[in-house]
């Protein structure tokens, strides 16, 4: 029997281990005496495993903190590894595939294409021991885009090449190449360009770019019709595009003029003429305009079935109390929902009349108008409130009522001289003065004041831009004009950045501090003697906005505020104490236990 030997080791972590160590069993035929059998000590170091064990007791005895599992990201290693993938495939190391276009072929990983390209990996699923994949159909610079995306998740684009880019992952079936391609075609989109996006996107069949081409080529229609890519425009894509009821124009008779312009570009084209012509609305044309504008040219008095629409739309003025059953898509008008054509939303005006009450947040409903208005301007003075103006069904309004809610009644007062929409108006040195506006179908300067205490209309000094659409205010002792838009020089919508302060004491507009952001039908208001201007519409973008600037008369200057929760147009403003929740509440609770 082999002797024990006793065994020490160092303490690690404040361990102390102890064990035993059997001495090798001997030859039965070989003895040896006791004081041949010594005592020994072996020094054991702790292995990872044993140190880890011995952390673990110090969790499970409870020393004061919890053990929780968290994951961590190393940002640079997809990076790296995509960068020593990149590098691995330059230097030709471990490739195992060759992918190859008619002139040119290249090496890459197998598992890189296929877990980038289901094209390839359907290939490899049924055959992994592939050495080379024919790509005939591509071109060498749409796969080497290809490869390079895969490689590193990035690459240049260019309009130029875009189209051997777009075949390339359409074919290896790189939806996200394909996707990162078509946002890249709509974030290029200009006038100069977007009839070669929408051919490209529809030779490609992306669906969204070619709506998105096709929507910008629409409100911006005017200046893509200057372009030499219009002239190009076959009959079917000019045809669609004045069919388009949502197609932003002017007016009628600027589209008329843009369809003479691709007609008269090539004699091969006049035999479309007819046809083409159908689109045009020629009944929303006036008949004096029918006369000046589209008379006068030689094509719709020489082609007899151009004549004919001619004659249709004078008849169709001629004959005002049958126009009801002469209606056609030649009589409808362009841009149903335009929200900048007043005449277009004559069937939106209301006559609608609403009180809200801050304190108990509710809405009461009171007496009506007299008159259904849209696009009119509303005035407080002396505690009344003064409806001026504005559209409805029956045409453009003179007529201003005033609401005395002593009685909850409306009374008409004197009318203005002309029917006005579209204006804006504020209250300066005890008198209504109301600006700009739409007049006789057209844009104005004129600017009118009414003195409610004579009832009495009175026409003042003229603005220096016209304009409608746009906003009015007061300030101290000044009146502010702010926005709107007015007709550029091809007869397009323009925004008007100009603003103008009214002086009583001269009775003279001066200007100041353009605005930033040019908006129509905007909100405003004034809180701590300061323009707060919210929202509105943009010409230039043809957009929504939610902007809110604000103009200091102080320092004559504007600046951004935050912006609204979302885009919004067409809003009116005002300024009240809203209370607390608890007030409200308390409030709320005495009316509720008030004897009835």
């Amino acid at each position: 029997m082999a002797g024990r030997a006793s065994t020490s080791f160092p303490r690690r972590f404040g361990l102390h281990t102890a064990a035993t160590a059997m001495a090798p069993k001997k030859n039965k035929t070989t003895k040896k005496s006791k004081g041949d059998i010594n005592e020994m000590t072996i020094m054991v170091e702790d292995s990872p495993i044993n140190k880890i064990n011995g952390l673990n007791t110090l969790l499970e005895g409870g020393n004061g903190f919890s053990c929780i599992s968290t994951e961590v990201t190393d940002s640079v290693y997809a990076p790296n590894l995509l960068e020593g993938l990149s590098n691995m495939r330059h230097d030709s190391f471990l490739c195992d595939l060759t992918v190859a276009t008619k002139s040119k072929s290249f090496d890459v990983h197998k598992v890189v294409m296929a877990s980038c390209s289901e094209y390839i990996r359907n290939i490899l699923k049924k055959d992994s021991s592939l050495q080379k994949i024919d790509l005939n159909d591509l071109s060498p610079v749409g796969l080497a885009t290809a490869i390079t995306y895969a490689y590193s998740g990035k690459l240049t684009l260019s309009l130029y090449s875009i189209g051997s880019t777009i075949a390339a992952a359409l074919l290896l079936q790189i939806g996200t190449l394909v996707k990162m391609c078509s946002d890249f075609l709509m974030q290029e989109l200009s006038v100069e360009n977007c009839m070669y996006v929408a051919n490209i996107a529809d030779a490609y069949d992306l669906k969204e770019t070619k709506e998105a081409s096709q929507k910008f080529m629409r409100e911006n229609f005017i200046e893509f019709s200057e372009m030499e890519q219009f002239l190009k425009l076959t009959y079917e894509q000019i045809s669609d595009f004045l069919s388009d009821d949502s197609l932003q124009l002017p007016s009628e008779i600027t589209a008329f003029q843009i369809a003479m312009k691709w007609l008269d570009f090539d004699e091969k084209r006049l035999k479309y003429a007819a046809d083409l012509l159908t689109h045009i609305r020629f009944g929303t044309i006036s008949a004096q305009d029918l006369v000046n504008h589209v008379q006068s040219v030689p094509r719709m008095m020489q082609d007899s079935e151009c004549h004919r629409l001619l004659v249709d739309a004078m008849n169709y003025h001629l004959l005002p109390y049958q126009q009801n059953i002469l209606q056609s898509r030649r009589t409808k008008i362009r841009g149903g929902e335009d929200q900048n054509d007043a005449r277009n939303q004559a069937k939106h005006a209301v006559s609608n009349f609403c009180r809200y009450d801050p304190r108990f947040n509710t809405w009461t409903h009171l007496s009506n108008m007299i008159q259904r208005r849209t696009h009119f301007s509303l005035n407080t003075f002396n505690g009344l409130l003064f409806a001026i103006g504005g559209r409805n069904t029956d045409g453009v309004q003179a007529s201003m009522e005033c609401y005395v809610p002593s009685s909850n009644q409306w009374q008409m007062k004197s009318p203005m001289d002309v029917p006005r929409c579209c204006h804006a108006s504020s209250l300066i040195d005890g008198k209504i003065l109301v600006t700009g506006g739409y007049i006789n179908n057209a844009y104005t300067r004129a600017v009118c004041s009414y003195d409610p205490s004579t009832d009495t209309w009175q026409d003042r000094s003229s603005l220096s831009t016209p304009r409608g659409w746009h906003c009015g205010a007061t300030v101290g002792d000044r009146a502010y004009v702010i926005g709107g838009s007015q007709l550029g020089g091809r007869g397009e919508r323009v925004d008007v950045l100009a603003v103008e302060s009214y002086n009583p004491h001269n009775g003279q507009w001066s200007y100041c501090a353009p605005l930033h952001t040019g908006v129509s039908t905007a909100g405003i208001s004034i809180l701590n003697n300061k323009v707060y201007l919210l929202g509105g519409w943009n010409e230039g973008e043809k957009k929504y906005k939610k902007c809110i600037q604000v103009y200091n008369p102080d320092l004559n200057e504007w600046t951004e505020d935050d912006e609204l929760p979302e885009a919004t147009v067409g809003i009116s403003c005002c300024v009240v104490n809203i209370p607390t929740r608890k007030t409200r509440e308390s409030r709320a609770s005495s009316v509720s236990s008030a004897p009835i």
